[in-house]
């Protein structure tokens, strides 16, 4: 079963991104561990990192070039192929799909999703779960 619909598999990279910036600000800061709840605090503040990522990819990427409102059209099959002028042969025809009331064409909005779930939401949900990475290992740190 697939749980993204069109570009919802980019979540999935700023998870990623989010586990490599943590250790990427952890190197950074000096600390040089493999795990435990110090490398979980830097992975919840990459998390919020890769948070804001998300949020300018999905304004600049997502929703201004991938999932731009299209005019709706419907495929029709042609009787008999026809060759166009360039060589190129066809078989079906765009019909454009007009409003029954309006006569206006109807324009598609497509959704970029992640477990059902669209991209510009992603972006608050990320840091949430970064956030409560980032309250557990630091109760972690605390108590060690």
């Amino acid at each position: 079963m697939i749980i993204w619909s069109r570009w919802g598999i980019v979540v999935l990279l700023f998870f990623g991104l989010g586990v490599g910036l943590g250790f990427i600000v952890m190197n950074l800061v000096g600390i040089h561990e493999n795990g435990g709840p110090v490398a979980g605090v830097f992975v919840g503040i990459g998390f919020i990192l890769s948070a804001v990522a998300l949020f300018f990819f999905n304004r600049e990427v997502v929703q201004k070039h991938l999932d731009k409102p299209r005019l709706a059209v419907v495929y029709e099959k042609l009787a008999e192929p026809t060759k166009s002028e360039n060589g190129v042969v066809q078989t079906h025809r765009a019909i454009p799909v007009l409003h029954p009331e309006t006569g206006q064409q109807l324009v598609t909005q497509p959704t970029s999703s992640f477990f059902f779930i669209p991209v510009k939401y992603w972006v608050f949900v990320l840091p949430a779960i970064g956030l409560v990475v980032l309250v557990i290992n630091l109760i972690g740190v605390a108590t060690s």
